[in-house]
């Protein structure tokens, strides 16, 4: 095991490294209530930018690469082979598949399987705003394997989506998007009917 560390970073008592690790500038890994017990395991070849925050009971996958700004919350799981792209926000609870590539904020208790493509927005439904803020648990969604979230869309509430699905930049999702469903122009329709124009990653 080799651990390297940029100046300033910090390092938790209940961090297991399983393999070699970078840790960047300023980045803290196993933040949280100190009286915790959650272990935070980052596995072998994942590098950690600048200014990140790991949480307590994170677990990191091998080869995830963590860019700059970015933000792994309360016992979540990234796959191997991810990647974390520049100011992403993942919350508390959130589980990414391996081989995916993360340009977004992710809200908590979110799946996104495999070989998934997210650079959008989430929002809970917040259909009972007098309630607590951090103990009301609504649905979050679910991005099936293979599925592409385009720049600035945005997905609300415990919606499915895919697998192998595509939604544009700029759209918005608050409804299932089937199996090889593409939502573009507001409009949804299949796949197939782009002859090869529009491509996701997963394979049948």
């Amino acid at each position: 095991m080799k651990v390297t560390k940029d100046k300033g970073a910090w390092v938790g008592p209940n961090v297991i490294f399983k393999g070699k690790a970078h840790i960047g500038f300023n980045s803290c890994v196993g933040y949280g209530d100190e009286e915790s017990d959650l272990q935070t395991t980052i596995e072998d070849g994942v590098e950690i930018g600048a200014f990140c925050v790991i949480a307590k009971g994170a677990t990191i996958g091998r080869n995830v690469e963590v860019d700059h700004y970015c933000r792994i919350g309360n016992a979540s799981v990234v796959g191997e082979n991810t990647k974390i792209l520049y100011g992403s926000q993942v919350f508390d609870k959130v589980h990414i598949g391996k081989d995916c590539i993360i340009g977004g904020h992710v809200i908590d208790r979110t799946v996104i399987e495999d070989e998934v493509t997210y650079s959008g927005d989430m929002a809970h439904l917040h259909s009972d705003p007098t309630k607590n803020w951090d103990t009301t648990e609504e649905p979050s969604p679910v991005i099936r394997r293979g599925s592409v979230i385009g720049v600035g869309s945005l997905i609300i509430g415990g919606i499915n989506i895919g697998p192998r699905a595509y939604i544009g930049a700029g759209e918005i999702a608050k409804c299932d998007i089937p199996e090889e469903g593409v939502l573009i122009g507001g409009k949804l329709k299949e796949l197939k009917d782009f002859h090869g124009m529009i491509k996701v990653r997963g394979k049948k």
